[in-house]
């Protein structure tokens, strides 16, 4: 079954632009209202003007972050959307200390947020199929509009359908691990240099983040290549003066944004410098600030061939 929702109303927050930008791609096949805001200041703002239907807010931003944006939106006096689900975005598997310890990780934080009074979470890089399942779980039935599709064999052998179910299925092939298949996939592969591998910047990946859209794949990792400068700086900065907040911040942005274009390497890398940064470890952030930092040139210079080609 596909579905398009045109009147439905969706309000995106993030901090950083290349995430929005995702977003609203992933979407666009909905036909939904779709508008966006940069901190949560900003949200509230528009929460006490505008009704949505659904609210996708990221947590990691500078203040207030999401969870303190979410429950002030609750002490909001002309917030039009108290009863608007709120599904939160995040890099982070939390676990509460009191969580059952048989859950899984994503369980967990699922759990977490639930807690929270969220209705949902959404991890990042987000994924075509998981976004469907939130739109398909939380808007409004009134305003999903379904259509029979023509039937295939694929469709029937296929246990998703849905919206994106054939952009998953190409991307997939028969492994089925969101990684294009080298040969025999449900598609044909992206040409070549699309479909290389390799351990600074895996563009296979990065074009899987973004639903197989090569077009919109080479605009993020042009975003994403472009804030090398101003990223690094901060980052650079923050260990050097010991800001472990502004640290923590600037981490988690490049985790989230390097793994949505497949520089996972350098994610990985970026979430064990949040991560020190959260608990106080400046000892760690000032020791591994270089090789972070020269990670990040190393896959800024390889996006940037992989943009020249």
């Amino acid at each position: 079954m596909d579905f398009t929702a045109p009147d439905a109303r969706i309000l995106a927050v993030d901090d950083q632009e290349i995430n929005l930008m995702v977003l609203e791609r992933l979407l666009t096949p909905t036909q939904v209202q779709f508008a966006t805001a940069t901190g949560g200041q900003e949200m509230l703002d528009l929460l006490c003007k505008e009704q949505y239907d659904l609210v996708l807010l990221d947590h990691v931003m500078p203040q207030p972050d999401g969870l303190e944006s979410f429950r002030l939106s609750k002490t909001l006096e002309n917030n039009q959307n108290k009863d608007t689900p709120f599904v939160a975005l995040t890099g982070n598997d939390i676990k509460a200390e009191d969580a059952d310890p048989s859950l899984s990780p994503h369980e967990a934080t699922r759990a977490y947020y639930k807690g929270e009074g969220f209705a949902d979470f959404l991890p990042k890089p987000v994924l075509p199929e998981e976004l469907e399942r939130i739109l398909l779980a939380l808007l409004p039935e009134g305003k999903l509009i379904q259509k029979e599709r023509p039937e295939s064999p694929q469709s029937e052998e296929s246990p998703r359908g849905g919206l994106f179910a054939r952009a998953i299925k190409s991307l997939e092939g028969e492994g089925g691990n969101g990684v294009p298949a080298s040969g025999g996939g449900s598609g044909p592969a992206p040409s070549s240099p699309s479909t290389a591998v390799d351990p600074t910047l895996d563009t296979a990946k990065g074009l899987a983040f973004s639903g197989g859209d090569e077009e919109m794949y080479r605009q993020l990792l042009k975003n994403w290549a472009d804030a090398y400068m101003e990223s690094g700086y901060t980052i650079q900065k923050s260990a050097k003066e010991g800001d472990l907040n502004a640290h923590r911040i600037a981490t988690h942005s490049l985790k989230s944004s390097s793994r949505m274009v497949g520089a996972l390497v350098l994610g990985d890398m970026a979430e064990k410098a949040e991560h020190a940064s959260r608990d106080g470890d400046l000892d760690f952030v000032r020791a591994n600030v270089s090789a972070l930092l020269t990670e990040y040139g190393k896959a800024v210079e390889a996006a940037t061939g992989y943009l020249s080609a």
